[in-house]
C-alpha cells in the first residue's frame, strides 16, 4: 500500500492463510474492488477470535483493514451474504442453471479449487482490482462445489483469468488477423497467436492445433473430449509462459495422484 488507508467491509474471498508469530495469521485474500491483498490477523489463531473466520480458504467474507506497506492489518471479518448478483451469473456458453455459491469444495473438487487459488496468488498483483475476475472466480468455485465437470470448469476459468489480466489468447483469428479455418493446422505462438502451417501438418501434439480445436475453445465446446484435451495443452503452456518458471504446487499434487 502506498499510504495509510482504511477499507470497511469489502467483499473478498480468502485464498490462503498461514500462521504468523504465536497467535496471528497472514491472510491472502481476493477482494472484488481491491484485488489481491495481504493482511495480518493479529490474534486470529486464538480460540473464539472474530478474525478466525479468515483462517480458512474458500470463505467469502466482508473484511475491514487498514495500514500501510505490503501487509495491512485486518480489523474485522464477518460472513458475506450467501450469494450476490455477480456470483449468480453464469458464463454465456453454459446453458445450465447457475451454480449456487456458499458451499466449500470437498472431495474431488477440493484440489481443483486450490488450483484456482494458486493461479490467483501467482498471476495477479497486489491491489490490482479485477471485478470481472472476481465474478468468474465466484462462478468457478460454485460450479466445482456443485459437482460440475472439473475439466470444463478449469479450462473456462483459465481462459477468463488470462483475458482479465490482459493476456487473452486469440482463438478465432491467426497472427495475420485472418479468421481461422476449421480444417487448417496452426502453431500457437505466445503473444503472437496462431500461425498457419502447411497443409497436412499433424496436430494434436506440442503447440500444433487444428482450427476446429481453437474455435471450439473459443466457443466453449467443453463437451468434446478433443477440445478439452487441446485446451489443456494450450492453457498449460500459456500459464507456464506467464509464470516465468515459477512452479504450481497443486499441479505437482495432480501429477502424483495420477
Amino acid at each position: 500500500m502506498s499510504g495509510v488507508r482504511r477499507v470497511e467491509l469489502a467483499e473478498a474471498w480468502v485464498l490462503h492463510s498461514r500462521p504468523f508469530r504465536e497467535t496471528s495469521l497472514v491472510v491472502e485474500a481476493f477482494a472484488r474492488e481491491h484485488g489481491r491483498i495481504g493482511l495480518v490477523a493479529r490474534g486470529g489463531r486464538r480460540p473464539r477470535s472474530p478474525l478466525g473466520l479468515a483462517a480458512q480458504p474458500f470463505r467469502r467474507l466482508l473484511l475491514s483493514w487498514g495500514g500501510r506497506g505490503d501487509l495491512a492489518t485486518l480489523h474485522r471479518a464477518e460472513c458475506a451474504m450467501e450469494e450476490s448478483a455477480e456470483c449468480a451469473m453464469e458464463e454465456s456458453a453454459d446453458r445450465e442453471a447457475p451454480p449456487r455459491a456458499g458451499k466449500i469444495p470437498q472431495g474431488a473438487s477440493l484440489l481443483p479449487a486450490m488450483y484456482l487459488n494458486e493461479l490467483l496468488l501467482k498471476l495477479t498483483r497486489r491491489e490490482d482490482p479485477h471485478p470481472e475476475l472476481f465474478d468468474h472466480y465466484c462462478v468457478a468455485l460454485a460450479a466445482l462445489s456443485g459437482g460440475r465437470p472439473i475439466e470444463a470448469v478449469l479450462r473456462r476459468f483459465e481462459l477468463s483469468l488470462l483475458a482479465s489480466l490482459g493476456l487473452g489468447l486469440d482463438l478465432e483469428r491467426d497472427a495475420e488477423g485472418r479468421p481461422l479455418v476449421p480444417d487448417a493446422a496452426y502453431c500457437y505462438r505466445m503473444e503472437e497467436g496462431p500461425q498457419a502451417l502447411p497443409a497436412g501438418t499433424p496436430t494434436g501434439k506440442a503447440m500444433n492445433f487444428s482450427g476446429a480445436e481453437l474455435l471450439g475453445m473459443a466457443g466453449g465446446k467443453w463437451g468434446s473430449r478433443d477440445i478439452r484435451m487441446a485446451a489443456r495443452r494450450l492453457l498449460r503452456a500459456a500459464i507456464d509462459f506467464y509464470l516465468e518458471g515459477r512452479p504450481l504446487n497443486t499441479r505437482r499434487v495432480f501429477a502424483a495422484m495420477r
